[in-house]
Order: structure tokens, then C-alpha cells, then sequence
């Protein structure tokens, strides 16, 4: 029998909160047994505003906390060192685990990215809105159009839908606290380094 495993495949920078209390969710209301925490490369279409080390200190000291929780994550670094040096798609993400597992994951999204995915590369004969396994993040702000897609499942969250870490790195660049945004390790880090400012 298939374990259902979802993939959290995002760039994490930094880490925060909503990102810790997505995989808890996901484990503690749905089916999913195992999350697969995947940082994406340092893409060149992004500005990640950090070094690729410090990127990978952050998302390690995350990932450490989340194992001292006991949540059932495992961490693949396979795409935060992509070799190809090129954009990451969800098509090769997906292609990737499938062919690891013999069977295609899920994959854990924020809502809003669900208008956009029509657009996305590699994308043929609409799998990712047609196929593709989706958890969807709700956004207080968006508003999904769910005859859009097929083959989703929409996790409520009562709290954290705003967060992202956008809004983290604004937080710091301006220098307000992040107690409720940031594990205090990760603030600490970021502090000491002199990072997002």
C-alpha cells in the first residue's frame, strides 16, 4: 500500500512559523503520514537577498526543530544544490519523487500561486491543474476559483495565513521583533550575520 507523502517544495527564506504550523496541519488532518521538506535552488528569477549558505544554515536550524518535535518530516536537499543551475519546475519536482517512490506525491501549496499554474513550465496537458496532487494553503486575501483545477484538497488554517517570509524579512530589515513569526534560533542567526538588511 502507497504511504501518502507530501512534498513542501518553497524557497523557506527564512523559515517561519506558518511553515512549521502548515506541516503540523497537514500531518494532524489529512491523510499524509510523511513531508518531504524541499528547499528550492537559489533561482535566478529571485532575489534571495541572502547567501546560498546562510540560505542552508536557516532552513537546517528549521529542520532541526521540527525533528525535536517529532513531526514525521525527512529533509531532501536534492533542488537547494541543483546541479542544473537553472529554474526548478514543479514538473521536475514531481518527476523526481515519483520516480523515487513509484507513485506521484503531494504537493503543498499557498492558494494563491493556483492562478498561475496554467502558466508553468513544462506543464503538459494541464496535468499540474488536471493530476497533480495538491494541498492548497488558503490566503484570508485571495479568492480561488475552484473550477479552475481538480485533484485538490483545501487544509482551513485559523491562524498564520498571512504570515510569509516577506513579511519576515520586512519585519527585520526594519528591525521589529518576530516572536510569533521566527523560532527565536532562526532570529538569532539572521541577527548575528547581519542578514535581510
Amino acid at each position: 500500500m502507497e504511504k501518502e507523502i507530501a512534498i513542501y517544495w518553497w524557497a523557506f527564506n527564512p523559515p517561519t512559523l506558518a511553515h512549521q504550523t502548515v506541516i503540523q496541519k497537514v500531518l494532524t488532518t489529512t491523510d499524509v503520514q510523511k513531508i518531504i521538506l524541499t528547499p528550492d535552488w537559489d533561482r535566478l528569477d529571485k532575489n534571495f537577498w541572502i547567501t546560498h549558505l546562510d540560505r542552508k544554515k536557516l532552513i537546517n536550524i528549521f529542520y532541526q526543530k521540527l525533528l525535536k518535535m517529532w513531526l514525521n518530516i525527512e529533509y531532501c536537499d536534492y533542488f537547494l544544490e541543483w546541479k542544473n543551475k537553472s529554474n526548478t519546475t514543479t514538473m521536475w519536482v514531481n518527476k523526481y519523487f515519483t520516480d523515487k517512490f513509484w507513485f506521484s506525491p503531494w504537493h503543498i501549496f499557498w492558494i494563491d500561486v493556483a492562478k498561475d499554474m496554467p502558466k508553468w513550465s513544462w506543464n503538459k496537458e494541464r496535468f499540474i491543474e488536471q493530476d497533480l496532487k495538491k494541498i492548497f494553503i488558503p490566503r484570508a486575501w485571495y479568492e480561488f476559483q475552484k473550477e479552475e483545477l481538480n485533484n485538490y484538497v483545501i487544509l482551513e488554517l485559523d491562524f498564520m495565513t498571512n504570515i510569509s517570509s516577506t513579511m519576515a524579512r520586512e519585519m527585520i530589515k526594519n528591525k521589529q521583533k518576530t516572536n510569533g513569526i521566527l523560532f527565536s534560533e532562526i532570529r538569532k542567526y539572521i541577527d548575528e550575520n547581519n542578514l535581510y538588511v
